[in-house]
């Protein structure tokens, strides 16, 4: 049976406190993402494309590095 986070109050702490303590722990769980990510169900194909796009992405961004980089083009700096 899998227990999620648990928080025990100290002495003299206040709620506040507490469940920023749980907060906390929680986030650094994973609990939140977990349940976004599972919020919908996706087939495996579906799964299989996202990662496509993503690599694709990936390798179209790692591109235009490189040619940047050989290129030595400046790019203009913003401000803000």
């Amino acid at each position: 049976m899998a227990t999620g986070p648990v928080v025990t109050k100290k002495e003299n702490e206040s709620l506040n406190s507490i469940l920023r303590r749980f907060r906390r722990k929680c986030s650094k769980a994973g609990i939140k993402a977990e349940l976004k990510k599972r919020r919908f169900h996706r087939t495996p194909s579906e799964l299989k494309n996202m990662e496509q796009s993503k690599e694709r992405r990936l390798r179209m961004r790692m591109k235009i590095k490189e040619v940047q980089r050989l290129k030595q083009v400046k790019t203009k700096k913003r401000r803000g």
